[in-house]
C-alpha cells in the first residue's frame, strides 16, 4: 500500500468506547519461531495498517499496524505505522529480512517494550483547555525514536534469539547502533543518540565495565 489506511477509525473507536459489551469471544493465536509473546486488547483502540513491500523470499509483504486510543491523536496517526515501516526498511538493509507476517505498535502504559511481532510504546498527545490534543517536537521525536528502538528489538534479540542477560551488547548495543542509523535517515538534523565526542567523558569516568559484562552485573 502507498499509504496507511484505517481498519478501525476514530469515530468507530469512540462508538465502541461508549457502547461497551457484555458479550464474550474467544480468540486463539498461533505464532512460529517466537520465544516470547504478548497481546493487547481495548475497545478504545483505533487501528491503522499499511503493507510494507519488503521483497525477497522470506516474507515479501509485512503488515505494519498501530493500535491507539484517542489520547494518541494525530501523533500516532501520522508517525507510528510510518516509523514501523522505516525501521524495517533500514534494519533489513543492514541486517536481514524481517521473518514475521506482522509488526505492531501499541500505545500502552510503558515507555517502550518489545516482543516478537508486537511492541508497546508510551508517548501520547496532551489535552488542551479547548478540548484539542497537541504534541511538541520533543514528543514527536520521542514516539518516532521509541518505535524505531522497540521494533529494532524484534530483530535484536528476538529474532536472533541471543541471551540479552548474558550478551547485553548483542541486544542494546547492536540495536542502539542501528536505531541511530534509522533515526539519522529519518531526519539528519535531529541529534539521535550520542555523538563520537561523547566517549571522552565516559573514558575518563570510573564506571567502565568490559563489553562482555552480563546485564545483571552492571
Amino acid at each position: 500500500a502507498e499509504r496507511t489506511v484505517f481498519v478501525v477509525t476514530e469515530e468507530e473507536a469512540l462508538e465502541n468506547e461508549k457502547a461497551g459489551t457484555s458479550d464474550s469471544k474467544t480468540w486463539r493465536f498461533t505464532a512460529k519461531n517466537v520465544r516470547d509473546f504478548a497481546w493487547a486488547s481495548s475497545r478504545k483502540f483505533m487501528w491503522d495498517a499499511r503493507g510494507y513491500q519488503q521483497g525477497g523470499d522470506v516474507m515479501p509483504v509485512v503488515m505494519a499496524m498501530s493500535f491507539f486510543p484517542k489520547e494518541g491523536g494525530d501523533l500516532w496517526k501520522k508517525y507510528s505505522t510510518e516509523s514501523i515501516i522505516h525501521t524495517m526498511d533500514v534494519y533489513t538493509r543492514f541486517s536481514f529480512d524481517y521473518p514475521y507476517p506482522v509488526a505492531q505498535s501499541v500505545n500502552g502504559p510503558v515507555g517502550g517494550m518489545e516482543y516478537p511481532m508486537i511492541t508497546f510504546n508510551g508517548p501520547r498527545t496532551e489535552l488542551q483547555d479547548d478540548g484539542s490534543r497537541t504534541y511538541s517536537q520533543a514528543e514527536k521525536r520521542f514516539l518516532i525514536g521509541v518505535v524505531i528502538h522497540e521494533v529494532g528489538h524484534i530483530y535484536f534479540p528476538m529474532i536472533v534469539n541471543s541471551d540479552e542477560r548474558q550478551w547485553t551488547w548483542m541486544d542494546e548495543g547492536l540495536n542502539s547502533f542501528l536505531d541511530g542509523v534509522a533515526g539519522r535517515e529519518w531526519d539528519p538534523t535531529i541529534p539521535w543518540g550520542v555523538e563520537p565526542r561523547d566517549i571522552t567523558g565516559y573514558m575518563k569516568s570510573s564506571v567502565q565495565v568490559p563489553i562482555m559484562t552480563q546485564s545483571d552485573s552492571v
